[in-house]
């Protein structure tokens, strides 16, 4: 396994977008991004109206550098996490009632 520059703990906690699913409401209640400093980065996410959490992050760099993104509920539990080191990292989950709220991250790191 690969080490991240930023662990996951620590960079997916600071960066990324959290997204509140509350039944039959949908609210974004925070975003915090943090576009790469130097390179091109794509990042789409949300949760579509059959539920289905997502979170789609490329980042266009010529040096090695991959994409990563991860879906989580509430208590922090991770439903699904990608890393690539070319191209999009695609997460994604069907979101269920014990979830509560949806968070989706995203990040970048040196492979």
């Amino acid at each position: 396994m690969k080490k991240f520059k930023n662990s996951i703990s620590k960079g997916f906690l600071t960066t990324g977008l959290l997204v509140s699913f509350i039944v039959p409401t949908i609210m974004a209640s925070a975003t915090t991004e943090h576009p790469h400093p130097t390179y091109l980065d794509n990042w789409n996410y949300g949760v579509t109206s059959d539920n289905w959490a997502y979170s789609d992050y490329y980042l266009e760099a010529p040096i090695r550098l991959g994409s990563s993104s991860s879906v989580t509920d509430i208590f922090g539990k991770v439903k699904d996490f990608d890393k690539q080191d070319y191209g999009w990292a695609k997460s994604g989950a069907k979101k269920t009632i014990s979830w509560v709220r949806a968070n989706c991250y995203y990040g970048w790191y040196n492979f």
